[in-house]
């Protein structure tokens, strides 16, 4: 049986396009999100959030689904964004934060890297 989690997620810095390109990531990775926000950081430098609740993949862990929708992002994007996610178990009062540095897209991109950008669930 699939497990249903909520997930918040924050990508920054992005341009108005890159945030486009990452909310087509997220919907081709996992599902369209719930809501989306774009907030100005000045000078056409945006800060995504995306929020969302749905099962992942039967036999996917939360830890692989965060990694997955952090590649998906990257691939897109082309570049290192930091992305920070709160994801709980539909069932758990608290959920992880989860910060991805460039420290982690360098390992996580290497696990990735001969995945196309357009990669499905």
């Amino acid at each position: 049986m699939s497990k249903t989690y909520r997930l918040q997620l924050s990508v920054s810095p992005v341009t108005c396009r890159e945030a486009d390109y990452t909310l087509g990531a997220i919907q081709r990775a996992w599902c369209t999100p719930s809501w989306a926000n774009k907030q100005s950081l000045g000078h056409e430098i945006l800060l995504l959030e995306v929020g969302h609740e749905a099962e992942i993949k039967l036999g996917e862990s939360a830890d692989w689904f965060v990694e997955r929708i952090a590649a998906a992002i990257w691939q897109e994007t082309g570049r290192f964004v930091r992305i920070a996610i709160d994801i709980a178990a539909d069932e758990a009062a608290d959920g992880q934060l989860i910060i991805l540095d460039e420290a982690a897209y360098w390992r996580i991109m290497q696990s990735f890297r001969l995945s196309s950008p357009r990669f499905h669930s």
